[in-house]
């Protein structure tokens, strides 16, 4: 995996910095993330990564019994993740919520998965403890010359359209 993640440049969570600079440190563990935000950014590139040791080191402890990680292991290394988008975040006291659309392509097909997700933090440290299905605002209906929402930049047309 050390190779995989020395060749990523972009951050796949979209932050629009480098992955070196942005998700890489909480994965590897040099650091912690500040943020609920950030958290469910690096846990969106650990799918991106199938690094599911992260994804159970950042669930909350008292909730993992609830995930079957070998079930999540198979579906990030199934999945072709193509974009994040985060809809809404707030924090209050301990708790927080992150609302997002993780866009992925599993035999051919686009799905998207949108999901309320609450974090709690405990010693002063995020962890994911649940998420429930989410209905994101409405998005404008593509037309044959916009981008493509599988994030590939190409036009809808010349992408998705005909799949």
């Amino acid at each position: 995996m050390s190779l995989m993640i020395e060749s990523i440049s972009a951050c796949p969570c979209q932050s629009g910095e480098a992955f070196s600079d942005c998700c890489a440190p909480y994965i590897s563990g040099e650091q912690l993330p500040k943020t609920a935000s950030l958290l469910m950014r690096s846990r969106y590139t650990a799918y991106v990564l199938a690094n599911i040791n992260y994804l159970q080191e950042t669930t909350l402890p008292s909730m993992r019994t609830r995930y079957d990680f070998a079930s999540l292991k198979q579906w990030a290394e199934d999945s072709e993740w193509l974009s994040l988008d985060v809809h809404s975040e707030g924090t209050e006291g301990d708790t927080a919520r992150v609302c997002f659309t993780a866009r992925y392509r599993q035999k051919g097909e686009i799905f998207n998965h949108s999901e309320d997700s609450q974090f709690i933090r405990e010693q002063n440290r995020w962890f994911f403890a649940q998420g429930k299905d989410y209905t994101p605002p409405a998005a404008k209906n593509l037309g044959r010359n916009d981008p493509c929402n599988c994030g590939s930049g190409k036009k809808f047309k010349k992408c998705c359209m005909n799949k």
